[in-house]
């Protein structure tokens, strides 16, 4: 599924985050990202107020969305994201949950 919300990023390797597949959606209507909306989620990352947890959680999400599966999704986190330098990867997640109101916008 492709759509204007859509984000290619090179990061390990090339990868498509896409906070839009239903799927994703669905998980965010009824949980939301670590229980929250992701209003307020991007608004901590944006403050400097977010939880490293956060961050995992939007790479996460965006990278089921994109079409990876989940097994290799966690070994991608485990070897680019936990225990790793946060500053890089709340980049990567401001922009794939920022994408997630551009399409709304």
């Amino acid at each position: 599924m492709t759509t204007e919300a859509t984000q290619e990023i090179s990061w390990a390797t090339p990868l498509t985050f896409d906070l839009q597949h239903p799927w994703v959606r669905r998980v965010i209507a009824w949980r939301g990202i670590n229980g929250h909306p992701p209003a307020a989620v991007l608004t901590r990352f944006v403050d400097n107020t977010y939880s490293p947890e956060n961050v995992e959680r939007v790479i996460e999400l965006g990278l089921i969305g994109g079409g990876m599966p989940e097994l290799d999704v966690e070994a991608l986190l485990d070897g680019h994201v936990r225990g790793k330098p946060i500053i890089p990867n709340l980049t990567i997640a401001t922009a794939v949950l920022a994408s997630l109101f551009a399409e709304a916008a």
